[in-house]
C-alpha cells in the first residue's frame, strides 16, 4: 500500500487536538484543585508538565511534516515544469513565483501593476527565449559554450548598485621593463602609464508588448510570450548597446566608440583582404601589451571569410557540415553580428578591455491599467533591465573602419 501523506498528516494533526484537550482538561482541574486545597499537589504538577512536554514535542514534529510538505510540493511542482529540480526558464521561473497571483487576477482583474520580476533567472535553456545570452558560472572550470556567443560574453559582466559608474582610462602606455644589474644604484625601468577619469550612467533598456486577459487562463501560453518575445528582445537590444551604442543621449558609449583605431595601414600588402587587416590588428593590440582574446564581424563578411576556397574549389576553413560552436579566426573566438557595421571589424583583448556592470536583471511587470487596456480586455507586460558598459583600456580594442565606397 502507498505512503498517503495526507491521511498521515489528519491523523497527527488529530492527535496534536486531543493532546491539547487534555492539557485544557487538567489545567482546569488543576484550578479547581489550587482553589479547594490552595495549591497544586506533587501528583497534579507533575500530570501537567508531561502534557506541556508532550505537546511541545508534538507542535515541533507538526511543523516540520508542513514545512516537508511544503517543499515536497515545491519540488514535485518544479520537476512538472522543467524535470525534478531541473532547470528552468525566465519565463517559468516568473509563472512559478506569481502563478497564484496570475489566477486570483484572472479572477478580479487587475488595478494597478503586478510585479513578476525575477533576477539572475537562468535563460539558457533548451526551449528558452533567452538563449541570446548562455549562461554564465564563474567559480567552476566548463567546456565551451554549445551556443552562439554574442559580444556579452566576450568581455568581463559585474555587478553594481550604484547608478553612476566611475572608473579611470587607461589612455596610453610607454616603457617596459627590462634586465637591470643589482648594484643597488641603478633606477627601475618606468612602465608609464596615463589614466583619464571617466563616469558612465546606468541605463535602463525595456519593452512591453499587449496580452489578451484571457491568456492568464493559459499559464504556459503566456510563460511562453515572455520568452520567446520579450526576454530575447530586451537581451538583443542590451547587446547591440555593449557593441554599437553611441554614447548619444540614453544609449550607451560601446566597444566602437572607444576602441582604438587601426593603424596599420603603411603595413598592409598589396591587395591587402579583410583577413590580413585583422591579422594586424592583432599585432597592433599586442605591440600594445595585451593579448588579444577574440575579434567581432559583421555576418556578411563572417559568410565570405566561411565561404573562401583554395584553387582546387575546397573551403580554407574545412567541411562545411562540421560546423564549431564557437568558430575561431587566427586562433581567436570570432562572434558574428549584424550589430557590426559591413566591411568593419573589431579585434583585441575584450576581457581586460571593458566590463558591464548589471544594476538590475531582467524584470517583468503586468498592469491593466494603460490607455485604453481596460475598454479591450488587455493586459500591458512590460520587460526592463539595468546596466551600462565601461571601455578601461582603449588600447586593448583595436577597430577597423572600412572606407566609404
Amino acid at each position: 500500500m502507498s505512503f498517503d501523506l495526507p491521511s498521515a498528516f489528519a491523523e497527527f494533526k488529530n492527535d496534536f487536538e486531543q493532546i491539547t484537550a487534555q492539557i485544557s482538561a487538567k489545567a482546569q482541574s488543576a484550578i479547581d484543585e489550587a482553589n479547594r486545597l490552595g495549591g497544586l499537589t506533587a501528583e497534579t504538577k507533575t500530570e501537567v508538565d508531561k502534557a506541556l512536554a508532550k505537546q511541545g514535542e508534538l507542535m515541533g514534529r507538526l511543523d516540520e511534516i508542513e514545512a516537508s510538505s511544503r517543499e515536497l510540493a515545491q519540488r514535485v511542482a518544479n520537476g512538472h515544469r522543467g524535470g525534478l529540480g531541473g532547470v528552468q526558464t525566465l519565463g517559468q521561473l516568473v509563472m512559478a513565483s506569481a502563478e497564484e497571483k496570475i489566477r486570483a487576477l484572472a479572477k478580479s482583474g487587475v488595478h494597478g501593476d503586478a510585479s513578476l520580476g525575477v533576477f539572475n533567472a537562468i535563460t539558457s535553456a533548451p526551449a528558452s527565449g533567452g538563449a541570446l545570452l548562455p549562461e554564465r558560472r564563474e567559480s567552476e572550470i566548463i567546456s565551451e559554450p554549445q551556443k552562439k556567443l554574442v559580444v556579452k560574453d566576450l568581455i568581463t559582466v559585474g555587478e553594481t548598485d550604484q547608478p553612476l559608474i566611475k572608473y579611470f582610462r587607461e589612455v596610453s602606455r610607454t616603457g617596459a621593463a627590462g634586465i637591470v644589474p643589482d648594484d643597488g644604484v641603478t633606477v627601475k625601468p618606468l612602465i608609464d602609464k596615463t589614466w583619464d577619469s571617466a563616469s558612465a550612467e546606468v541605463k535602463t533598456i525595456a519593452g512591453r508588448m499587449e496580452i489578451h486577459k484571457h491568456m492568464l487562463d493559459d499559464i504556459p501560453a503566456l510563460r511562453s510570450d515572455i520568452d520567446t518575445t520579450l526576454t530575447y528582445e530586451v537581451n538583443k537590444v542590451e547587446n547591440a548597446q555593449i557593441l554599437a551604442g553611441d554614447g548619444v543621449g540614453e544609449n550607451m558609449s560601446g566597444l566602437i566608440a572607444n576602441a582604438t583605431a587601426y593603424a596599420q595601414t603603411g603595413r598592409e600588402p598589396t591587395g591587402a583582404t579583410m583577413l590580413d587587416r585583422l591579422r594586424l590588428g592583432i599585432l597592433q593590440v599586442a605591440a600594445a601589451g595585451y593579448v588579444v582574446d577574440a575579434q567581432v564581424l559583421n555576418i556578411w563578411d563572417w559568410a565570405a571569410a566561411e565561404m573562401l576556397k583554395d584553387s582546387t574549389g575546397r573551403y580554407i576553413f574545412g567541411n562545411p557540415f562540421d560546423g564549431s560552436a564557437t568558430p575561431r579566426l587566427w586562433g581567436r573566438r570570432v562572434v558574428d553580428t549584424e550589430d557590426m557595421p559591413e566591411g568593419d571589424f573589431m579585434t583585441g583583448a575584450f576581457k581586460v578591455a571593458a566590463t558591464y556592470y548589471e544594476r538590475q536583471g531582467i524584470e517583468i511587470l503586468l498592469s491593466s491599467e494603460n490607455r485604453d487596456n481596460f475598454d479591450k480586455n488587455m493586459l500591458t507586460v512590460r520587460g526592463e533591465k539595468r546596466g551600462v558598459v565601461v571601455v578601461k583600456r582603449p588600447l586593448a580594442l583595436c577597430y577597423y573602419t572600412a572606407p566609404t565606397p
